[in-house]
């Protein structure tokens, strides 16, 4: 993980003033973005508008405020109105199989990491889509596909970015937001703007169908990746270590025995 975010990160520097220099010539070109002041939830809102017409790609609904936020395994998503990034990203994924759907969210989550790369080293990605500085979550992501056949038909990427947010309640003691971590105070539009630069960045890689690239990038970035660690399955807590993932999705765990063990979401929990 640590020489993966490191290239990034020297990578990354080399642009990053041109991107924020930049950034508002580039997004007009690229993105629609519809912006609310409060909103049940911008996945569900994306939906609804699904539903009526049919977007330009790249469409991105951002709300200050979610009453009723989702994230992954039906929690609820806190977030602060007005002081982090919310949103949700429509993509049409034409090259992408329906069993090839967790690519959509490789891409998102390296974009992520790639974009809070150029504030601080540091960041992961807990499997399957979540954000993590060090032990503590800086961002949720849940991806909603629509299929027709073998194929995605469309997708929506929703986006719980902590920005600004100092405080969190007592039921999420593992939240951290880019405040808590540089001191610093963000304008919540020009890093929405970049962000969704890096994002659509990764994403090219799935339209020049650069899977080894993005196996790569993803796995060198990923929580606990090749360190003993503890896990809990439905035969109880072992030891292990994270090898990678299939392309399906499905977590690869060795065990302390050696033993290669193979997992879909929700069969698998870090401890």
């Amino acid at each position: 993980m640590t020489d993966c975010c490191a290239k990034i990160r020297q990578k990354k520097q080399l642009n990053v003033y041109i991107i924020k220099s930049l950034y508002f010539c580039t997004v007009k070109n690229i993105f629609n973005i519809l912006n609310y002041d409060k909103i049940s939830s911008t996945n569900d809102e994306a939906k609804i508008l699904l539903q009526k017409i049919k977007l330009p790609e790249f469409t991105i609904i951002s709300a200050k405020e979610q009453t009723i936020g989702r994230g992954q395994r039906e929690n609820i998503w806190f977030s602060e109105s007005d002081r982090n990034l919310l949103i949700s990203i429509i993509t049409y994924t034409k090259r992408l199989k329906a069993h090839e759907q967790f690519y959509l969210s490789k891409v998102i989550s390296l974009g992520i990491i790639e974009y809070l790369e150029t504030k601080k080293n540091g960041f992961t990605i807990k499997w399957p889509n979540d954000i993590y500085f060090e032990n503590k979550k800086i961002c949720g992501i849940l991806i909603e596909n629509t299929l027709s056949g073998t194929k995605i038909k469309n997708s929506v990427i929703g986006i719980g970015l902590n920005i600004n947010q100092k405080k969190f309640p007592d039921f999420l003691p593992d939240a951290i937001s880019l405040t808590d971590i540089t001191k610093k105070t963000y304008d919540l539009k020009k890093e929405l703007h970049i962000l969704l630069n890096y994002i659509f960045e990764n994403y090219q890689n799935l339209e020049f169908e650069n899977f080894d690239t993005i196996d790569k990038k993803y796995h060198n970035c990923m929580y606990k990746m090749n360190k003993i660690s503890e896990f809990k399955d439905t035969n109880g807590i072992f030891k292990g270590k994270i090898t990678g993932t299939l392309p399906e999705g499905k977590l690869i765990i060795q065990t302390s025995e050696g033993i290669l063990q193979y997992y879909n979401f929700k069969e698998v929990e870090f401890l």
